[in-house]
């Protein structure tokens, strides 16, 4: 009698733990295709997301540590502060390319810009010279004989 009763104890544990132990998982979203043109989006969307998790993990560990410190815990602590740092660095790196290609771009439209005014510029003054050259030579009253050499 007793088996019979201990198998219907386990019997009734094993179906709770059936019934409870049902996870739910969120659904993640599906992976984003990576191509050269959402390449710069990709790496700024995915460091955000892994320097807040990081921070996340960081504020957690941090209280856990706080309430009772151990070696193990704070090594984890400084290896978390590290990774975040690293990614914090990797995704100001980024920005840094950014903002340097933008100005790069801008200062090399300023230099065509420039060149072509000096460009402009010079043919001007060129073209004025030349015009004071013919008006000055047409006011001259001398004449130049020009002898034919054999």
């Amino acid at each position: 009698m007793q088996d019979n009763e201990t198998d219907f104890n386990v019997d009734d544990i094993v179906s709770q733990l059936q019934n409870s132990s049902i996870i739910n998982r969120p659904q993640r979203a599906p992976e984003e295709e990576i191509s050269k043109e959402n390449l710069e989006e990709f790496i700024i969307k995915k460091s955000a997301l892994l320097i807040n998790k990081a921070l996340h993990a960081i504020n957690n560990v941090e209280d856990y540590i706080s309430s009772a410190p151990d070696a193990k815990d704070v090594s984890a602590l400084a290896e978390l502060l590290n990774a975040a740092s690293g990614s914090i660095d990797a995704l100001n790196k980024v920005y840094t390319s950014i903002e340097k290609n933008k100005t790069s771009k801008e200062i090399k439209t300023m230099d065509i810009q420039s060149k072509e005014r000096m460009n402009t510029q010079d043919n001007m003054t060129t073209l004025l010279s030349r015009q004071e050259v013919l008006e000055a030579l047409a006011k001259r009253d001398d004449v130049i004989d020009l002898e034919d050499r054999p």
